[in-house]
C-alpha cells in the first residue's frame, strides 16, 4: 500500500430496544444472566472509517463526532468503544499495523439513553474494518470479538429480532418479518447508570418479598411476533427494571402512562432507561403521538414539564432486519 493510499467506508449503526427484559440469575465477574427479545431499530448513527497508510504510529486511532449534547458527553479518547473495538480487531488481524484509523461519527442515537448507541458504534467498527480489509473474519468471529467489548455488541453485528440470553451474547434469530413502528421518548438531560440499576435490582430482590416483578411472556411474545400479530405480542412485552427505575425517577412512569393514554399499543422502559418506547400501529400514528406530546409540553400540561421541568426528545423508528451494515449495501 502506497503512503498516499486511503481507504474509507461508511456504516449505518442501528439502535436497540428490549421488547422484553428479565434478569434470571447471577454470573461470574459481577454479571447477571438475562433473557430479552432484542430489536434493532432505524434510529441510526453513521460512522465513516478512513484508513491511512504509513502512519508513524502503530494502530493510531482518532475519533471526531457530530452530536447533540454538552461537550464531553461523547468521549473521543481511547476509552470510546469505537477505539476499543478497533484495537481488538487489530489484535486479531494485525491489519492496522503502521496505519492510522480516522473515524467520524454522525450521532443520531441519543447519548446515555438505554438504546445501546455505544455498543452499536462498536459493532459498526467491526463491520467497517472487516469490509475495508476484505473480510478476514466471519460474522461468527466478529461476534466472538464483540463479546470482549460489551454484552450488547454481538447482537448489533447482525441485528434484526433476536432472543438474547446469558449476558446477552447467546443469541437466537427469531425470523420476524412484520415491521414494528416505535415512538421513542428520551428526557433530554437525564441519563441512568446501568450498573447502578443492577445493584438496586439485587437489593430489592433480596429485601422485597412482594410480587413486584412485572409479568412478561417471552414465548408468547415470540410466537405472536412470528405470526405478525404485533398488537397481541405487545401484551407480553415487559421490563423487570421498571419498578426499580420508576421508583428513582417517578416521572418516567408518568411518561409511560401518558403514552398509554394516547392509545399506543404498549409503552415501556428500554433496558435500564431512561428512554421509554411505545409501539404504535403505523408512522401516521407515531406522528400524531409526537404532536400530542409536544403540544402538552408547550402548553405546560405534560407531567414531566410540570413536575420536573423536563424537556423530552421524541424519535420515530421502525424495526430493521439488519445490524451494523455498510451504508451503500443497506436494504429494507
Amino acid at each position: 500500500m502506497r503512503s498516499d493510499t486511503k481507504m474509507d467506508v461508511r456504516v449505518k449503526a442501528p439502535a436497540k430496544v428490549n421488547l422484553t427484559f428479565d434478569v434470571t440469575g447471577s454470573l461470574p465477574d459481577n454479571y447477571h444472566s438475562i433473557v430479552s427479545i432484542f430489536q434493532a431499530v432505524s434510529l441510526e448513527d453513521f460512522l465513516t472509517f478512513k484508513v491511512i497508510a504509513d502512519s508513524t504510529e502503530d494502530c493510531a486511532i482518532t475519533i471526531e463526532a457530530e452530536f447533540v449534547g454538552h461537550p464531553g458527553a461523547f468521549p473521543l479518547d481511547q476509552n470510546n468503544l469505537i477505539a476499543r473495538a478497533a484495537r481488538a480487531f487489530h489484535a486479531k488481524t494485525n491489519t492496522l499495523a503502521g496505519k492510522r484509523l480516522a473515524v467520524f461519527v454522525e450521532k443520531q442515537i441519543p447519548i446515555g439513553a438505554g438504546l445501546a448507541g455505544g455498543s452499536s458504534n462498536a459493532a459498526a467498527t467491526f463491520i467497517g474494518l472487516n469490509n475495508l480489509f476484505g473480510a478476514p473474519l466471519s460474522n461468527a468471529e466478529l461476534r466472538e470479538l464483540a463479546v470482549q467489548i460489551g454484552a450488547d455488541v454481538p447482537f448489533l453485528i447482525d441485528g434484526g429480532t433476536q432472543l438474547g440470553q446469558g449476558k446477552g451474547e447467546i443469541l437466537e434469530p427469531l425470523g420476524v418479518t412484520e415491521k414494528l413502528t416505535f415512538v421513542i421518548v428520551k428526557p433530554r438531560n437525564l441519563s441512568i447508570s446501568t450498573p447502578s440499576v443492577f445493584r438496586d435490582y439485587d437489593v430489592r430482590l433480596q429485601t422485597d418479598t412482594s410480587n413486584w416483578r412485572p409479568k412478561q411472556n417471552h414465548d408468547l411474545a415470540i410466537s405472536s411476533l412470528r405470526e405478525g400479530a404485533i398488537e397481541v405480542a405487545t401484551e407480553s412485552f415487559g421490563n423487570v427494571f421498571e419498578p426499580i427505575v420508576f421508583a428513582n425517577h417517578p416521572t418516567l412512569g408518568a411518561i409511560k402512562e401518558y403514552l398509554l393514554g394516547l392509545d399506543c399499543w404498549c409503552a415501556q422502559l428500554s433496558g435500564s432507561g431512561p428512554s421509554i418506547f411505545a409501539v404504535v400501529s403505523n408512522l401516521d400514528m407515531a406522528h400524531a403521538v409526537r404532536r400530542k406530546l409536544k403540544e402538552a409540553e408547550t402548553r405546560g400540561l405534560a407531567p414531566w414539564s410540570k413536575e420536573d421541568g423536563w424537556e423530552v426528545d421524541c424519535y420515530f423508528a421502525e424495526s430493521v432486519r439488519h445490524g451494523a451494515i455498510v451504508d451503500a449495501e443497506c436494504g429494507k
